[in-house]
């Protein structure tokens, strides 16, 4: 599942409610939104998803990548034949191996 739709579907837990069982929460070991007044203010991750982010932002913030996707886009604005953006990404965490 990817993290936005984990994020949509995450139970919101009030301020209150999560200082009183942190502990419980904690062990579900899933992402919870944490509202005050009914909004949301924040968002736990368990640490593993949070690592998944980093190496996404750290992936679409790559210089290599980024000129990547542009000649993409161009190629695409040309008439070319789109390619998946996974299929990059895959193709990015090889060559850094």
């Amino acid at each position: 599942m990817s993290l936005a739709i984990a994020l949509l579907k995450a139970p919101h837990v009030g301020i209150r409610d999560l200082k009183e069982n942190l502990s419980k929460f904690l062990k579900k070991n899933s992402p919870l939104v944490v509202t005050e007044r009914g909004e949301p203010v924040d968002v736990i991750l368990p640490y593993s998803e949070m690592m998944d982010l980093v190496d996404i932002f750290e992936e679409v913030t790559d210089p290599e990548t980024l000129a990547t996707v542009m000649e993409g886009k161009k190629a695409v604005r040309a008439g070319s034949k789109g390619v998946p953006i996974s299929n990059l990404f895959k193709a990015i965490r090889e060559k850094r191996k």
